[in-house]
């Protein structure tokens, strides 16, 4: 069975330069266009969907068979692009081919494994496609270690996608399923720089469905709901038990003979709210407890004295399910058996270091970056609950993270072996950053995303100077 999809994002490189342009595009493109005064460009060389530019005859012949030497400045805020000092190479294409094909089109195009008409019938449902290709046909530069990783739970657009990614040296994301790794159906994206080959799940295997993760409802529940996995996260409590009690009455009053309408109406409530059968014809929310198992957590790992139920049910939301995490970070095992010195930028619940930990990796180090006190507080208790013999730093702002700061830590661990992020549950439609060039953004925070690829830029020039 083949779980991956890279939907229209095909990567077609023929020059090992593509990835470096394109990031360098990227970060020019948008620090100039969120902070003003920064670095100063022609705005038409270096959108990142003025595609067209590249096509220009004239500029294809200036440029063609060339490759700019890159140099940064990682304080935040203050980047020296690529000096257009160029030498001969033999591309002879300007970028890569699947930024091109995509940065002109909205919709992503529809896979071609699938039937027509299950592609229509059923568009949410993950495609399956062939597995994207290995880390060893990217660059070498962007292909070795130390590794990263980027994670985003959200329902991102796909033009969102194309610009993480081209900041990300146009690595083409992996999609992802949580479907076959739990009893929660989401689709997950990640850009990183690991093998693909090796990888292996968290044994023992979680609970694959929600009968088999929160058993005791199974006697309760009816046969027209043939709900098998968990649809979507939803943090919502307000109105939620009335709500249970109505549909309690319906149930109760149509003495178990519904209407067509009536099922529907009440699956659709079900499906988007998280309800369970918890008695006969009685309905109540999900429990943090029953996420936290869905989720690969401990049980109660959310559950702190300034948590609310409502707030353990926000944080979960958006976090990592570890055993679909933890198969893609499965190869680190081989690559680091005394263990892994981790750099974990917006670590939220602790998602990243729990994967590792049921990995079997020694985490000789993690650095976490969290602006939650609350969840900074989670991550603290697990690393001593666990019992973790190595050290914890917690940082709360990234951009405490200036080149002082990371120098200081590269002293004290030597280097960083992995750095992982997952992008905040921060979101606001309303934020500067929702709208680039016409094309929506909303659902991601730019300026927080920023700031990690600043800091992971740090770490990776910082490591090949002290080769």
């Amino acid at each position: 069975m083949t779980l991956y999809s890279s939907n229209s994002f095909r990567l077609n490189c023929s020059s090992a330069d593509y990835q470096r342009r394109a990031l360098g595009r990227g970060i020019e493109y948008g620090l100039n266009h969120h902070f003003p005064g920064t670095v100063r460009v022609k705005m038409e060389e270096c959108s990142p969907y003025a595609t067209s530019n590249f096509r220009d005859t004239d500029a294809s012949q200036k440029f063609k068979g060339k490759r700019p030497k890159e140099e940064y400045i990682d304080e935040p805020y203050s980047w020296k692009m690529p000096k257009e000092e160029y030498d001969d190479d033999s591309g002879s294409s300007f970028g890569p081919a699947w930024l091109e094909a995509i940065a002109s089109s909205r919709v992503p195009v529809a896979p071609r494994k699938l039937h027509r008409k299950a592609a229509q019938a059923d568009v949410s449902r993950m495609p399956k496609l062939s597995k994207p290709n290995s880390c060893r046909s990217l660059d070498r530069m962007v292909a070795k270690s130390p590794y990263f990783f980027y994670g985003n739970v959200m329902n991102l657009s796909h033009d969102s996608w194309v610009k993480i990614s081209q900041f990300l040296y146009a690595i083409e994301p992996e999609f992802v399923n949580t479907q076959f790794f739990s009893a929660l159906s989401r689709k997950e994206g990640y850009i990183h720089n690991l093998p693909t080959e090796n990888r292996f799940h968290i044994l023992p295997k979680p609970p694959m469905t929600i009968e088999e993760a929160i058993p005791h409802t199974k006697k309760f529940w009816p046969s027209w709901d043939t709900r098998k996995q968990l649809s979507c996260i939803s943090s919502e409590t307000t109105g939620i038990t009335q709500l249970c009690d109505r549909l309690g009455r319906t149930l109760i009053d149509s003495r178990g003979l519904l209407s067509v309408e009536q099922q529907r109406d009440l699956l659709h409530q079900v499906r988007t709210l998280n309800l369970l059968w918890v008695a006969r014809n009685k309905l109540a929310p999900i429990e943090p407890e029953h996420l936290e198992v869905i989720l690969g957590y401990p049980l109660h790992h959310t559950r702190t004295a300034a948590f609310s139920p409502t707030e353990r049910l926000q944080s979960l939301k958006h976090c990592f399910q570890t055993d679909t995490l933890g198969y893609h970070l499965s190869v680190l095992k081989h690559l680091f058996p005394e263990g892994l010195t981790v750099l974990s930028i917006y670590s939220g619940i602790g998602g990243a270091e729990i994967s590792l930990h049921q990995l079997g990796i020694n985490l000789k180090a993690v650095v976490s970056v969290e602006p939650s006190e609350t969840k900074r507080r989670i991550l603290k208790q697990w690393w001593h609950n666990s019992g973790q013999s190595g050290e914890l730093v917690q940082v709360e702002d990234i951009q405490r993270l200036a080149t002082n700061k990371l120098e200081a830590l590269f002293k004290k661990f030597g280097a960083f072996d992995f750095v992982i992020c997952q992008n905040p549950d921060i979101y606001s439609s309303k934020s500067p950053n929702s709208a680039i060039d016409g094309v929506s953004l909303a659902g991601l925070d730019f300026t927080l995303f920023y700031e990690f690829v600043r800091v992971l830029q740090r770490v990776r020039s910082t490591m090949e100077k002290n080769k």
